[in-house]
């Protein structure tokens, strides 16, 4: 049911103590004139909002629309002395003329709303963009509200956000794991955010949005920055030809992927740029495949020309039942693992090479099939699946499958013999298979250790939580989302603190 909100002044305050510091000041702040969502009536609150029950909602909580995937994020609340509340580190822009943007919070004690308009105008056309979200405190003590998103092309939507508290998951920062070295600095002495890496002859090559960065390694205790290049990147493999080196990017500018010549560690130079679209990337025996979220991925030779590959041809994926787009994959000899998103995890046979169709042999639905990973643990030959998207539901669907069977029997990967998850309120992001035992950079879980050598019952062996829960802005893809396992080292890309390095105890 929607619910009509009066809009009182809101309260700009400083808080008062013990020390006789002055009490809250009231200074009333009229919501702002702006585009579409602007007032909060317009949003399907709950009907039970709590008057003033903002006072207790300080602290982390998880909010998420239990009908859609990816609508959830993990905000920081700050109670104000009046009563009311604002969002961790938030600050207001009411004013549109500089940058065409209007940011502001407004909180009345009962609700706090939050709204994002952005307007671009030509000489015959405006295009405005915005989002707006509410919250509240209900009559049962969870965290009710709505959300809605406008775009000039697209119209408005709106939906429901259900929350809970949260907070680590344990009280200890580790379990069996220490912290050997970190860095969080670029060598052009930014901040440096990472998503992925490569780690391999004491340098650890790492992509994200802040650039790619290379970074020494050989002295794990003490990782020093070398080069950077300023172009944002999602994912990075790296290959050796002709005396050379080459680092391939997901690349964020545009439908392009980036290739950089990495020679000389200290100065890389972008050597091409590939006209094709690439979110992951994979290299195996001279060839680079694309993760393109499409339904076909395209095959590149790197050895004739490294710094232009050539295109040899596309495994194509059906569409059927429904569509899907693949965000990343495993190749295993003549097999390929496809992570086709929505359309579940995908098995096909290419031995009969680029030339010809692939071959599905088997698929296993998933709310979001995103990364995997082949290999083998406990004598059995296994295939770990990753999905990512939330749900709300009590699997919440962002868990590891361990797969596996028969490798004579060409369904055998899509055979779940178990799974492990760390809780139903975290997204899994990458993983990798070393021995018995899985290392998997599990975003706000930060790195989490299962042993696998029983594949039917998965443990968790270790973990190292990086987030700080203090001051995490969060988002919902966020913490440690990249990991390598190099030499008895795990080296972990985490979008808030840069590389950090561990050692399992």
């Amino acid at each position: 049911m929607r619910k009509s909100l009066v809009l009182a002044a809101t309260v700009a305050c400083a808080c008062g103590d013990n020390d006789g510091d002055p009490p809250c000041e009231v200074v009333p702040q009229a919501l702002p004139p702006a585009g579409p969502l602007s007032d909060p009536s317009m949003l399907p609150m709950p009907d039970d909002c709590v008057p003033g029950g903002l006072a207790g909602l300080a602290g982390r909580w998880f909010v998420r629309d239990p009908d859609s995937l990816f609508q959830f994020h993990y905000p920081l609340y700050e109670e104000r002395c009046d009563g009311a509340m604002a969002t961790h580190g938030h600050e207001d822009d009411r004013d549109l003329t500089d940058d065409r943007r209007i940011q502001y919070q407004y909180s009345d004690g009962t609700v706090l709303f939050d709204y994002l308009y952005l307007r671009f105008e030509q000489p015959n056309f405006v295009y405005e963009i915005a989002r707006a979200e509410a919250v509240c405190l209900r009559a049962d003590g969870s965290l009710g509200g709505a959300y809605g998103a406008f775009q000039t092309d697209f119209g408005a939507r709106t939906g429901t956000y259900l929350g809970s508290p949260f907070g680590p998951k344990e009280e200890a920062e580790a379990g069996g794991v220490v912290r050997v070295g970190e860095l969080g600095t670029s060598s052009n002495g930014a901040p440096m955010s990472s998503y992925n890496l490569v780690v391999e002859g004491g340098l650890a090559y790492m992509a994200g949005p802040t650039g790619f960065d290379i970074i020494d390694v050989s002295d794990a205790k003490n990782p020093r920055a070398l080069g950077h290049v300023d172009e944002g990147w999602n994912d990075v493999r790296v290959a050796h030809v002709g005396g050379r080196s080459y680092a391939y990017g997901a690349s964020f500018a545009g439908e392009v992927t980036t290739v950089v010549d990495v020679t000389d560690p200290a100065a890389p130079v972008v050597a091409g740029v590939m006209p094709t679209y690439s979110h992951s990337v994979q290299i195996v025996d001279g060839k680079l495949y694309l993760a393109n979220y499409t339904s076909a991925i395209p095959v590149f030779d790197i050895a004739a020309n490294p710094a232009l590959p050539v295109l040899l041809g596309e495994i194509r994926i059906s569409d059927a039942p429904v569509p899907g787009a693949v965000h990343d994959l495993t190749v295993d000899g003549t097999r390929v693992f496809a992570n086709h998103t929505t359309a579940g995890f995908v098995a096909l046979d290419v031995s009969a090479g680029l030339e010809q169709p692939a071959v599905e042999l088997a698929r296993a639905p998933g709310s979001y099939s995103h990364a995997s990973w082949a290999g083998t643990a406990g004598g059995t030959r296994l295939v770990l699946h990753g999905d990512e998207g939330l749900t709300g539901t009590p699997d919440g669907a962002a868990f590891l499958r361990v797969m596996g069977g028969d490798p004579a029997v060409s369904s055998f990967f899509m055979k779940e013999l178990g799974r492990y998850q760390s809780r139903p309120e975290v997204g899994i992001h990458n993983f990798e298979l070393h021995g018995d035992r899985v290392y998997i950079a599990y975003y706000q879980d930060g790195v989490r250790i299962v042993d696998v050598s029983t594949p039917a019952k998965p443990k968790e062996v270790g973990f190292y939580n990086t987030l700080d829960y203090a001051t995490a802005i969060g988002a919902p893809f966020e913490g440690a989302l990249g990991i390598r396992v190099v030499d008895g080292l795990i080296y972990v890309a985490d979008s808030n603190r840069g590389l950090i390095i561990l050692r399992e105890q």
